[in-house]
């Protein structure tokens, strides 16, 4: 009966590796491997072996400096933003009984249309002559170069909150949707205002819903590359200037170590964001 019981089980972990076979070969070909041949790529200059000079290279870049700070300062800025921003906009929807499914298509209209077509309206909007500086010029105000100055970044995360604020707002509606009713009403008994009721309940409660929108948030962020380099092209401005530039800038100069260097560099920041957030989630969320 034991050996029955071993064989079908036997069969059953067979069966199921079998499945996972595929998915998992997907990821070590076109993940796995790379980022192996990129980090093994980094400790060498041609066919000699430098070790971490690279790295020591690389932040002595000023270039790469800059890169680094603007790409930390966009993420520290536009995903708290972004995340604040959907989830007091969930907690308004909530308050409707039902949401038309219109109303959650239209939300997620910004993530589904084209990037070329966004950046020809955002041309329009912010350039020189476009419509918030005819509307500046029009109340009196001088024109703001928002290509060429430090409202460049401001413009960068306008442009991300705006494109993915409905697509959290769909996964923040979803989470406080399923938080237990009878814990508000149990809360209200004993005299709970509104916001204790967000800060004491909805919050805790839908942390997991919460670290996948930041899981999410931090993985668009670093596609921002393609609204930045379709605005500004190869060398944006400085105020602007992002780690996947600086990367995409070497891969055309050809320049292989600096690139892969780069590359993990990137990588390592991630996964260092994703771990301290992780860290945290755990610590402050409900069984």
């Amino acid at each position: 009966m034991k050996r029955k019981t071993l064989t079908r089980k036997r069969k059953e972990h067979i069966a199921a590796c079998l499945f996972i076979l595929p998915s998992f070969l997907g990821i070590a070909v076109f993940y796995i491997v790379p980022y192996i041949i990129c980090f093994t790529k980094s400790l060498y200059v041609g066919d000699t072996f430098v070790g971490i000079e690279n790295y020591i290279q690389l932040f002595k870049n000023n270039t790469f400096l800059l890169a680094l700070k603007n790409t930390g300062i966009f993420t520290v800025t536009a995903i708290p933003l972004l995340m604040v921003i959907s989830f007091l906009i969930a907690l308004f929807l909530n308050s409707f009984n039902k949401i038309s499914s219109f109303f959650r298509s239209a939300l997620l209209i910004p993530v589904v249309v084209p990037i070329a077509s966004l950046i020809c309206v955002w041309q329009l909007v912010f350039d020189d002559y476009g419509a918030i500086n005819g509307l500046l010029n029009l109340l009196g105000f001088s024109t703001v170069e928002f290509f060429n100055s430090e409202w460049s970044m401001v413009m960068i995360v306008f442009i991300y909150v705006w494109k993915y604020c409905g697509f959290c707002v769909i996964l923040f509606t979803a989470g406080i949707a399923n938080v237990s009713q009878s814990l508000y009403e149990s809360a209200r008994l004993d005299g709970a205002k509104a916001h204790q009721l967000v800060t004491k309940i909805t919050i805790p409660m839908i942390a997991p819903t919460t670290f996948f929108v930041f899981l999410m948030e931090l993985i668009y962020s670093f596609k921002i590359f393609r609204e930045v380099f379709a605005l500004f092209g190869d060398y944006p401005n400085t105020n602007v200037y992002f780690l996947q530039n600086f990367i995409n800038n070497n891969y055309y100069n050809l320049n292989y170590p600096r690139l892969s260097a780069a590359s993990i560099v990137l990588s390592l920041f991630i996964i260092i964001v994703l771990f301290i957030f992780f860290c945290f989630e755990r610590k402050h969320s409900y069984s």
